[in-house]
């Protein structure tokens, strides 16, 4: 054995003395609280149930361990069920490159945590283990990337993928408001779209649908006469003004917004005020045709983040810490039901004087006064703006807002974020 493949060998082993004492749960723990505030976590926790993205995330800390413990690489059952996940982001209209580059970071936190995890003497050891692990991990994407890759191009060569693709182009010349060309002609009639505006802009939701059905919903769109296609977890496009919604939302668990019928200009603005329209009326359990009326005050908010977030600290700011959490609740229940007394100390099942001594330590705390109505305003803003960025009440900004889509601050993963944030 040369010097070379025994230093490997020693490295190799001494890798293997690490990882064996690890266990997968405590990875995976670890390497959750990263994940999550990244863009493309963000983007599968809106549309997956969070058991259910901690149990893949187990998995795969599992088959990594595995792997690198035995030297046994993915068998092909286990590379089946990665291309099926990949066809199903495929299928959900998320980016191949969005995927590739959360597998990425997985892989990065997942080794991080194993250094996190390993003892003192473990990682004081001069071998090399570090470089033999990462040489696993590079091998690992290797496969990651041609499982995604293939799982996309077969997607993409789908007689539905080329008619959601189709329909994507042409809506995205329309809002460009670019000439419209042959091309672009010869794709609209392929679909069976009329060009001729005005059209009416649309967004549906289906509630806890998974990829194939919202790509079958977009399908029998295009085959009723809409521009439809599917862009994550929604199913957004145009229809022309005669358009027959009754068979779609018979569906329960579809919720519909439209806009007014609308030239060329404006129309990205309309599409992108929809899809906030559909986030915010998700978030009330609403379901079939919701218009703007319906959630005027919560679109203010959603469309002003950052002075949504400057009334929530002006109204709880004051109460955050300590021993106030019965004090914002209060706070919060008194605006839920219209600064009622007798409603509120029903609600909360207090004596009418215990109600009267927290209202008074309220207004010391936070310098409001809950008999002047603007004071009341702020306070009913703050809550609102809680239950529509499901935040506790009283909870401090977060880096990352749930709204997609929105017209303004969105990134290229469509997570809602603030001009600061974005700076």
């Amino acid at each position: 054995m040369t010097d070379r493949s025994e230093h490997a060998a020693v490295a190799t082993a001494a890798l293997r003395d690490v990882l064996e004492h690890l266990d997968a749960d405590a990875v995976a723990q670890r390497m959750e609280p990263v994940l999550r505030h990244t863009p493309e976590y963000a983007r599968l926790a809106r549309h997956c149930e969070a058991s259910a993205l901690r149990a893949s995330l187990r998995r795969h800390v599992g088959l990594l361990l595995h792997w690198m413990v035995r030297g046994t690489p993915p068998d092909s059952y286990v590379l089946s069920e990665m291309y099926e996940r990949a066809r199903e982001c495929a299928a959900a209209g998320q980016p191949l490159d969005g995927g590739l580059l959360l597998q990425r970071r997985g892989v990065r936190a997942f080794w991080d945590a194993v250094l996190g995890l390993a003892v003192e003497e473990e990682r004081a050891q001069p071998a090399d283990w570090t470089d033999q692990g990462l040489r696993h991990l590079d091998s690992y994407l290797d496969i990651v990337t041609r499982m995604y890759t293939q799982a996309y191009e077969d997607q993409a060569d789908l007689p539905s993928a080329r008619g959601d693709r189709r329909a994507h182009t042409v809506f995205d010349r329309l809002c460009a408001d670019l000439p419209i060309t042959v091309e672009d002609q010869e794709r609209a009639a392929r679909l069976g779209f009329d060009l001729t505006p005005p059209y009416v802009p649309f967004v549906v939701l289906l509630d806890k649908s998974a990829p194939a059905e919202r790509a079958e919903l977009a399908a029998r769109l295009r085959g009723a006469g809409a521009l439809a296609f599917v862009e994550d977890a929604r199913v957004a496009g145009l229809t022309s003004l005669t358009f027959d919604w009754s068979v779609f939302v018979a569906d329960q668990r579809l919720l519909l917004a439209q806009d007014l019928p609308t030239g060329r200009t404006g129309l990205r603005t309309a599409v992108d005020n929809l899809r906030l329209l559909v986030a915010v009326a998700s978030r009330s359990n609403r379901r079939g045709r919701v218009r703007v009326e319906d959630f005027l005050p919560q679109l203010l908010l959603a469309h002003s983040p950052e002075l949504a977030d400057a009334v929530t600290r002006r109204v709880f700011g004051p109460l955050t810490g300590g021993d106030n959490g019965a004090l914002t609740a209060t706070l919060a229940c008194l605006a839920e039901n219209q600064f009622d007394n007798a409603s509120t100390t029903a609600a909360l099942h207090l004596h009418r004087n215990t109600l009267l001594y927290r209202i008074r330590q309220i207004e010391k705390l936070t310098g409001l006064d809950l008999q002047r109505h603007s004071d009341r305003a702020l306070v009913w803003l703050a809550v609102v703006w809680a239950q529509v960025s499901s935040r506790p009440v009283g909870s401090r900004s977060v880096s990352t807002h749930w709204l997609s889509a929105a017209p303004n601050g969105a990134d290229p993963t469509g997570t809602f974020t603030s001009e600061s944030e974005q700076r």
